[in-house]
């Protein structure tokens, strides 16, 4: 790839995600512009530019598979959105059409890059439109509870909120994601957290020939525990309550002392 393909690369994600980065509350600088190429980084995200640009394809792709039949794919009977960090592609929202949903799933595995699947598109009519904005206070607060945490790149997470459940996304190390877990719980008005992360220390998942495997976690309000893919993700489910669930009760909420975490998080490396 030439210089100038991967400068191009790299001026689409950095238009792609500029509204990301303010809602972080923060600007972030440009690593290793001299370099420029699949090693480089954007601000503290821990992805390469290459795999910020495949996450941006994926969720484009995903979103036309999702919207492919309009008439099923209408706000009023189906509202599901997708977020891709690292090729983990999560899909969060509301349809009583699981037919169709299930439909457009046996396509988004097949997406180029497409590493896993995470789906918790619950089986209910779509929420109502002060559930979404509830929703958004929620993932503001949580991005600046992160971007103030102790020893957290905040510009490695992507946070997401769904009827008040927060899903926290990234490629991280693993003493900075249970801290992020931390920071979150001291959030009001959040009925459960649900970490999908990929740590540093592993390797991803290609696709196979029979495309992404699927979590499958569509059943009635996020009651079940995220699964966890062994090679590459974790939903890191030991660090949350004493009981091994990820439900998180704000009123009562178990901190782990930061104090007893691992060391602390390393400046992210080229890849």
């Amino acid at each position: 790839m030439t210089v100038s393909r991967k400068l191009k690369k790299l001026s689409l994600v950095l238009a792609v995600s500029s509204s990301v980065f303010m809602l972080n509350g923060c600007v972030t600088a440009l690593v290793g512009a001299t370099a420029a190429g699949a090693g480089a980084l954007i601000g503290s995200d821990s992805r390469t530019v290459d795999v910020q640009v495949d996450d941006q394809k994926i969720e484009v792709d995903v979103g036309r598979i999702l919207t492919n039949d309009r008439m099923k794919s209408d706000g009023k009977r189906f509202r599901v959105d997708a977020v891709s960090v690292n090729g983990n592609v999560l899909l969060v929202g509301q349809t009583r059409d699981t037919e169709y949903l299930n439909w457009a799933i046996s396509y988004i595995r097949k997406v180029k890059n497409v590493k896993r699947v995470y789906n918790y598109v619950e089986n209910k009519d779509p929420v109502k439109a002060s559930v979404i904005a509830h929703d958004s206070y929620i993932t503001s607060k949580v991005k600046s509870a992160l971007l103030f945490g102790s020893k957290i790149s905040s510009g490695r997470f992507k946070v997401y909120t769904e009827d008040s459940v927060v899903f926290l996304l990234g490629y991280v190390t693993r003493d900075e994601g249970q801290r992020a877990i931390n920071q979150a719980r001291k959030v009001d008005g959040i009925r459960k957290i649900v970490p999908i992360y990929d740590y540093m220390d592993q390797s991803g998942t290609p696709n196979s020939s029979e495309g992404a495997p699927v979590t499958n976690n569509s059943s009635s309000a996020y009651d079940d525990a995220p699964a966890v893919n062994a090679s590459s993700s974790s939903s890191a489910a030991s660090s949350l309550t004493q009981d091994g669930t990820s439900d998180v009760d704000n009123g009562g909420a178990v901190l782990e002392d930061d104090q007893s975490l691992l060391a602390p998080s390393t400046p992210a490396q080229d890849f």
